[in-house]
Formats: structure tokens, C-alpha cells, sequence
């Protein structure tokens, strides 16, 4: 079975990335996490969330790996955050019987009785470019399905909506799907963004520069059901180019 890569340009003006936040505080990581980003291709490829379809899907998707690349035009400014104070739940007349439709459930389906308070943090527009590798067949499927998704896609909540379609190129290696997808990126929007920074997959020894960046740690963002949201941890590098 032949290998590919296919490059995929993610821009938004808000994006969240999350890894471990639970409950109040929904914070960011920053870079795009495996688990959002299978999330939004099996979005695009119309998996319901929890089918058995979806669990067959992930074992597949999960196999890809991944490096995600921040653009450097974000190195001048450094990377801008926002924390939004968000409700949900609260001012609905309980007697009435439209305004009672509204009221948000809980997981086990009661009605939540008072408002949940959330502080979720967003990155503010954000660049990256994101690689992933593996079977030629499957990223062909997946190019597919981004160019024409089934469902809406998002960068990590569902507020986050790209900026443009998704666009993505397909190549033989990772650097060539890298560079091309910059070189008409760029040449679209007039600018020269280069990556600055990488997360790719700890499993790749890396050397050089990228050996100084530090050490191996663990994302729990592999995911293996949406609807359970069961997760395991992934080993990720932070590295140069």
C-alpha cells in the first residue's frame, strides 16, 4: 500500500484547541490537537457521532500521523489569546412551553437547573498548516470529503468556523505537500508565511535543532469514540521545521 501526505491550510479568527479542560475552565493548546482535527474529518465525511461506522472510521483515521505547523507571520506579535465568561441555561420561563424546549440537557437528559458558567479560552487569528501521512487511499478519501463535507466544519468548537473553505494539496512526502501548499497559499494571499514551530508525533526521533526543542510528552487527544468522548494519550514533539 502507497504512502501519501496531504496538507491542510486552517485559518480562523477564533480557534480552541483543547486537551485536558473539563467542566469550568476550557482552555487551548497552541497547536491544533489530533482529536479536533479527526473530529472535523469525520464531520466532513457525515460519521455519526458514537456509530459503529465512526468507531471503524477512527481506527483508520487514527493511524495517520500528524505535524502541525504554526506560520510564522504570528512570531512578530506573538500568539493572541481571548477568555470569554460564557453562560448557558439561565432566564428561561420553566411554564412556558416553547422557552422550555431551549433549556440545555445533561448527558443523562434532565433539564439543567441552573445556569453553567464557563470561561473558554480561544486563539485569536490563528495560521497553520497541518500534514498528515499515510495510506494514499485514505488521504484521498479525506481530501475528498474536506473539499466537499458532508457536515459543517470547525476549528476545535463549534463557534470556530474557518475563514475559506478548507483547502488542502496532495503529495508524495510531507515537504513537498508542505511547500506546496505554502507556495499557493502565499501566492493567494500575498503574504510569505513560513513555518516556525512544529507538534508532530513523538514517535519521530528528531535531530539537529529540533533535538535542543526538549523532550516527548503525552496529549490524551487520540480519540477513539465522539460520542463516549473516549480519548488516550499520543505522544507529541515540539520541534523546528
Amino acid at each position: 500500500m502507497s504512502e501519501a501526505a496531504l496538507a491542510i491550510y486552517l485559518d480562523g479568527p477564533l480557534q480552541a484547541w483543547g486537551v485536558s479542560s473539563r467542566f469550568q475552565h476550557r482552555d487551548t493548546e497552541r497547536f491544533p490537537t489530533k482529536s479536533a482535527l479527526l473530529g472535523l474529518i469525520a464531520a466532513a465525511m457525515g460519521l455519526d457521532k458514537g456509530s459503529a461506522d465512526e468507531a471503524a472510521a477512527l481506527v483508520r483515521l487514527g493511524a495517520l500521523r500528524i505535524a502541525a505547523y504554526l506560520l510564522g507571520a504570528q512570531a512578530d506579535y506573538g500568539m493572541q489569546r481571548l477568555v470569554d465568561y460564557h453562560t448557558v441555561g439561565a432566564g428561561y420561563d420553566r411554564t412556558d412551553p416553547w422557552q422550555k424546549l431551549l433549556i440545555p440537557r445533561k448527558a443523562s437528559g434532565g433539564a439543567i437547573s441552573n445556569a453553567v458558567l464557563t470561561n473558554r479560552t480561544y486563539l485569536l487569528d490563528a495560521r497553520f498548516a497541518v500534514v498528515l501521512e499515510g495510506a494514499a487511499d485514505q488521504l484521498e478519501a479525506v481530501g475528498r470529503a474536506l473539499a466537499d463535507p458532508v457536515w459543517g466544519v470547525w476549528l476545535g468548537r463549534k463557534c470556530c468556523l474557518p475563514s475559506a473553505p478548507l483547502y488542502c494539496v496532495a503529495e508524495a512526502s510531507r515537504t513537498e505537500a508542505l511547500d506546496r501548499l505554502l507556495r499557493t497559499v502565499n501566492e493567494r494571499r500575498q503574504a510569505s508565511d513560513t513555518p516556525e514551530l512544529a507538534l508532530q508525533d513523538g514517535t519521530e526521533e528528531p535531530s539537529g535543532e529540533d533535538a535542543a526543542q526538549g523532550g516527548v510528552w503525552y496529549w490524551n487527544d487520540q480519540p477513539l469514540s465522539y460520542g463516549q468522548r473516549a480519548f488516550v494519550g499520543r505522544p507529541v514533539r515540539r520541534t523546528q521545521r
